[in-house]
């Protein structure tokens, strides 16, 4: 629905707004080092591009410089980059692509045909 997408890239704003506020003039959320309040937001902050439909070469933190640096510090930490490295092993292990989707799937439309065919050879095989 367009609508509900509209709403969620507004709220997606107004949020990046918010954080950057909090973060004018500081390098963390709280306090003078990295807490789970940092933590927390970076699987999201990882994806802007997705949830806000912006293409792969637009930095949609650019509008959003405190929080751009922030992000930017927090995903060069060794202990994000060790987490992501296993993250991706095992979503290759899992035979997905980064996005969660199956490989070779492109679209949610090829997605969705997916599901459809694994739940049709389900019903065929309990039957």
């Amino acid at each position: 629905m367009p609508s509900a997408i509209d709403h969620n890239k507004n709220e997606i704003q107004r949020i990046l707004g918010v954080l950057n506020t909090a973060l004018e003039g500081k390098d963390c959320l709280v306090g003078d080092k990295c807490t789970f309040a940092d933590l927390s937001f970076l699987p999201w902050n990882c994806r802007p591009n997705a949830l806000l439909q912006t293409p792969p070469e637009v930095d949609p933190f650019e509008a959003f410089s405190n929080v751009q640096k922030w992000h930017q510090g927090m995903v060069s930490r060794d202990a994000w980059k060790r987490a992501m490295e296993t993250r991706n092993r095992l979503i290759d292990e899992q035979g997905l692509q980064s996005n969660g989707m199956p490989k070779g799937i492109t679209n949610i439309k090829q997605y969705e045909e997916l599901i459809a065919k694994h739940a049709a050879a389900a019903a065929a095989e309990a039957a």
